[in-house]
């Protein structure tokens, strides 16, 4: 039997949802609201152990006063305009009710205390870093987090540099002209994500466990060009004579200068492609091409047609802006995302509980802290040996 899920309130996930969203698609954010989603994001990544401690037993009271004293002050702004004014309210209403946890429980378990939680954790494991291996036409591999900041090669007229700040960077080397075509390949493992700037000023943020081909100059190339592998998220400098393509297994996205995210892990079979800035064109095997438009994904599957469909940009967006977003997912997919972070292996045990996730966390967690605030539910519980994971339904 489907088991519901029981969040406080949407109210407090859709305003930031809200704030996030008018970030990623149009920046314009007022100064007031850029501090507001700061500190908002800020309450996320702290708030775990004040939850950890909460008492659930009178949630509905609780929230039903805080509600009443945002709703009040709330009115008083124009425009119904999010505003400083009213943070210290709302603060204290994330920190209680959202935060980063993740809150799920069936009705009939409202009313009760969580039960004490029987995770074994023999051995934490630490989250992912920024790091990845870059591979040059030459065979030539460049482990990023042990290599010294600054230039690291040369080629085709092009300087290849680290920065302080982990990334990547492709740059034309002063008073030559880039000849050739060199491919090289930026590739992360598990745990593993990294940050390139191309040739030609694209960026390029690449996820755990994928990688991307792609020319060290677009100098002489008609069209720019890459092959990726796994989930990346894209920002193109705008060429409207050198439109931007990106391969994958299944499909071929070309666009001339957007923001848009692309996830084709082959364990998926198939490619899923979220525009959250901009116009993408996506073509099949199938010969098959549609237009998305932003806040629109496409879906590409072997043997059918392209389907569109709304996006949920907060979601898709969550591993960029370092957290994973569960919305009612059951626990193999909520597995699947911390098994590709943690680098670990995942078995299950035990009848399927049908329970459903539904929250935040933070990417900069140890392994248990996020295995401890899943446990909150009565139906699944964790043991870590090593670099094994055992979900006990």
């Amino acid at each position: 039997m489907d088991k519901k899920i029981s969040t406080f309130t949407p109210d407090w996930n859709k305003l930031l949802d809200q704030l996030e969203a008018e970030e990623q698609l149009s920046n314009a954010l007022s100064a007031d609201e850029q501090v507001l989603l700061a500190e908002l994001r800020a309450i996320r990544d702290e708030s775990a152990d004040a939850l950890k401690t909460y008492s659930f037993s009178n949630t509905n009271a609780k929230w039903a006063d805080l509600k009443e004293q945002i709703e009040s002050t709330a009115a008083l702004q124009p425009n119904g305009k999010l505003r400083r004014l009213w943070f210290s309210i709302a603060a204290a209403a994330i920190l209680f009710i959202i935060g980063i946890s993740i809150i799920y429980y069936s009705y009939r378990q409202q009313q009760q205390q969580p039960q004490k939680l029987v995770n074994i954790i023999k051995n934490d494991i630490p989250p992912g870093k920024n790091t990845a291996t870059l591979t040059l036409e030459n065979g030539k591999k460049i482990v990023l987090s042990a290599a010294n900041n600054g230039q690291l090669a040369s080629e085709a007229g092009i300087v290849i540099t680290k920065t302080a700040d982990g990334q990547l960077i492709y740059s034309v080397k002063d008073g030559q002209k880039p000849t050739g075509i060199h491919i090289n390949t930026l590739s992360t493992a598990r745990g593993e994500t990294y940050r390139l700037r191309l040739p030609d000023q694209s960026e390029v943020w690449l996820n755990s466990s994928s990688s991307i081909k792609f020319p060290a100059s677009f100098a002489s190339a008609k069209l720019r060009e890459v092959e990726l592998t796994g989930e990346a998220y894209f920002q193109i400098a705008k060429d409207k004579l050198h439109p931007f393509i990106v391969k994958t297994n299944l499909q071929e996205v070309q666009v001339l200068g957007t923001h848009f995210n692309v996830n084709s892990y082959p364990d998926h079979h198939k490619a899923v492609t979220t525009l959250v800035e901009g116009s993408v064109r996506v073509s099949n095997h199938l010969q098959q091409t549609k237009t998305i438009k932003p806040g629109e994904q496409s879906t590409v599957q072997n043997g059918h047609d392209i389907s569109i469909a709304p996006a949920d940009i907060k979601n898709v967006m969550a591993w960029k802006n370092g957290y994973f977003r569960f919305r009612n997912e059951p626990i193999e997919e909520v597995m699947a995302k911390i098994m590709r972070w943690y680098d670990i292996e995942v078995v299950y045990t035990g009848k399927e509980s049908g329970e459903l996730f539904n929250g935040n966390i933070s990417l900069h967690k140890n392994i248990s802290e996020v295995l401890n605030m899943l446990s909150y539910s009565n139906d699944v519980k964790f043991k870590v040996e090593g670099r094994r994971v055992t979900v006990i339904q």
